[in-house]
């Protein structure tokens, strides 16, 4: 299994092929990932336990427990985890193949501190990286 620590928590990558990414995500309380979009990839998020809003073009929709949720291409969007949260995203492709260069990142991800969004460079930069 593939693990990465990333500024909103831990991502554990449980299957790729070339249709599909699963990966099982342990979310950090007030952590977001980046603003960010897909030319092909959709996005299935699936939350199992905790408090997670996912910010797009379409607004701002919370996730229920067992109920998944769709982001389709080229939608903008966004993860982020009100509380310590654990949740599945299913990445796949309807037609070519998975891609790791099918992203579009506009903002990199960060912390809510204050109920302001500080992105992880804007962290660095202040010495309020904690990771």
């Amino acid at each position: 299994m593939n693990t990465i620590k990333k500024i909103w928590g831990i991502r554990q990558r449980l299957l790729v092929t070339d249709k599909v990414e699963i990966d099982y995500l342990i979310l950090d309380k007030n952590r977001a990932c980046s603003i960010h979009n897909h030319k092909n990839k959709i996005n299935r998020f699936l939350l199992i336990a905790g408090d997670v809003d996912i910010k797009s073009d379409l607004g701002t929709h919370k996730l229920v427990v067992d109920q998944p949720f769709d982001v389709e291409p080229p939608t903008v969007h966004q993860f982020i985890a009100n509380e310590n949260s654990i949740m599945i995203e299913l990445a796949f492709v309807n037609e070519g193949e998975i891609s790791a260069n099918d992203i579009n990142r506009m903002v990199q991800g960060g912390k809510i501190i204050d109920d302001q969004f500080i992105t992880l460079d804007t962290l660095r930069e202040q010495g309020k990286l904690e990771l």
